[in-house]
């Protein structure tokens, strides 16, 4: 049973990840610095009036490889490992932010129907993004709830400037309606038409490896559905047919014409994001070890670039790449232990494929990169959805 405190916390918690999201839009420091401020603060505030109550504090094994993350870059900066101290610095403080963020979440997941409410608050929060995502991309010129200029003339989706980002943020919840849709059967054209509000958002922003990941999410929740036999073979196929069918029609609101020219207009050979992970390799091969130093790859980039693309590059286009560059072999492990230690317990949620999806999309992108708020998000989103299912059994 957990306390009061503990509930609050963890909704409070919430509210600080919604604020977050919804801020991913400021350029300036101030609104990051609120989120990781009050994660910080309401972590610590926790664990003192714990201590005080002589209360428990939970751990999960995941923790220790997302405790090195920081710890790394720590290390770095003491060894002088670093090539830009400052940008190690704020890496080390997401990563610890997202540490204490899980580290709070897991003392609220012993209590099922709270956890079930966090993720009912999840779903609709995304779903609302959804909508205004829709309705925002060809009307806002750029700005975030048509009030907020973002610096971009087009493409704002809710809070996200970044077409890919939104997309990133669907396939992590999208596996969530779906899952829902198949639990319950009588609510499941609700669950349904939000999961197609989500996927419509992606047509409209035309993210061609969104629209990807969405159709193999499609895939892998019913199959993991029908092998735990919460659903017949004949039943997931018109299961399948419903979701196509409503996704395909909310697109349609949103128009399929800046898709259909991206797709159209696709040119592998001319993808710039191909030699800048060429360069990057170059990067891992000079510093295997130690990396160059937390935070750093967009500092380091140019002294290895191929060619000049006219644009600043800040970011490897592949997060594994990246934090193989920054951190070295040690920190890529570290990543890779923790996702082997959630991984049974994601597959068995069902929904938290939408976490290793994500992970596949960041092998040519970069989620887990440049935003810490939606970093974070992920991270907590893997921990809700991991101990779910560890709690079935």
């Amino acid at each position: 049973m957990i306390s009061g405190v503990t509930r609050a916390s963890a909704w409070t918690l919430g509210a600080l990840v919604v604020f977050g999201i919804l801020t991913l839009w400021v350029r300036e420091r101030w609104a990051l610095s609120v989120f990781q401020l009050g994660a910080l603060a309401l972590t610590v505030a926790w664990l003192w009036i714990n201590a005080l109550r002589r209360g428990q504090v939970r751990i999960h094994a995941a923790l220790a490889p997302l405790a090195f993350l920081p710890l790394w870059g720590v290390l770095q900066l003491a060894a002088g490992r670093s090539v830009q101290p400052w940008a190690t610095v704020e890496a080390v403080t997401a990563g610890t932010v997202t540490l204490f963020a899980c580290l709070l979440l897991l003392q609220a997941l012993p209590d099922g129907a709270l956890a079930r409410r966090m993720q009912d608050a999840l779903l609709v929060f995304a779903t609302l993004i959804g909508a205004v995502a829709v309705m925002q991309v060809f009307s806002s010129s750029g700005k975030a709830f048509w009030l907020f200029d973002t610096g971009y003339s087009e493409g704002t989706l809710g809070p996200f400037a970044y077409h890919n980002k939104y997309a990133q943020f669907v396939e992590l919840v999208f596996p969530l309606a779906l899952w829902r849709a198949i639990e319950s059967r009588r609510r499941a054209p609700l669950y349904l038409t939000a999961a197609a509000v989500l996927a419509a958002g992606v047509v409209a922003g035309a993210s061609r490896s969104g629209a990807i990941f969405l159709l193999v999410e499609i895939s892998a929740v019913l199959l993991l559905a029908w092998l735990r036999s919460a659903l017949s073979g004949r039943t997931a196929a018109l299961t399948a047919l419903q979701i196509v069918v409503l996704v395909t029609l909310w697109s349609f609101v949103a128009g399929w014409d800046m898709f259909w020219q991206r797709i159209t207009g696709l040119d592998p050979l001319r993808d710039y994001r191909w030699p800048i992970m060429t360069s990057t390799l170059e990067i891992i091969r000079r510093n295997p070890w130690f990396g160059t130093g937390l935070g750093t790859w967009p500092v380091v980039y140019p002294e290895f670039a191929r060619f000049d693309i006219g644009v600043v590059v800040n970011q490897a286009h592949c997060d594994w790449l990246q934090w193989t560059a920054d951190g070295g072999i040690p920190y890529l492990a570290a990543i890779i232990t923790f996702v082997v230690i959630v991984l049974r317990g994601l597959l068995r949620s069902v929904w938290g494929i939408g976490f290793l999806t994500v992970l596949l999309h960041a092998a040519v992108d970069y989620p887990f990169h440049q935003l810490p708020a939606f970093a974070t998000l992920l991270f907590l989103a893997a921990f809700l959805a991991a101990r779910q299912g560890e709690s079935r059994g």
